[in-house]
C-alpha cells in the first residue's frame, strides 16, 4: 500500500527475506477467503500501525525471480494500492524492521 500523508510517504524496511534489509512499501500474503483489499489493510495495520481511509487501485505486478537450474525460487502477483493516512502512529511491527515517513 503505497500511503500518502501531505507530502510524506510510508516507507518499512523489510525483515525477512525476500530482500531483508530493503526499504519498500507495506504488503504481504493474502489470506485465504480474504479479498485483495482487505489484504492490504489487514498487512498495512500489521506492519506499520496506520490505517488509510480508503484504497484506490494503482497497478498488478508479476515479480518472478529464477533460482538454480532454470527452476523459480519466488512467484508473486503484486497488487499496488494507495491511499492517505487516516489514523495510527507509524511503528514496526511483524515483517517491518523499522518504518518511516
Amino acid at each position: 500500500v503505497i500511503v500518502f500523508r501531505d507530502k510524506e510517504v510510508l516507507l518499512v524496511q523489510r525483515n525477512k527475506e525476500p530482500n531483508k534489509g530493503q526499504w519498500s512499501i507495506p504488503g504481504g500474503s493474502q489470506l485465504l477467503g480474504e479479498t485483495a483489499s482487505e489484504a492490504a489493510q489487514r498487512e498495512l495495520l500489521e506492519e506499520t500501525g496506520v490505517k488509510v481511509d480508503r484504497l484506490f487501485l494503482v497497478d498488478v505486478v508479476d515479480a518472478i525471480i529464477p533460482g538454480v537450474e532454470g527452476k523459480i525460487k519466488y512467484h508473486y502477483t503484486l497488487v499496488d494500492y494507495m491511499g492517505q493516512w487516516q489514523s495510527g502512529e507509524s511503528r514496526p511491527g511483524d515483517d517491518a524492521k523499522e518504518v518511516r515517513w
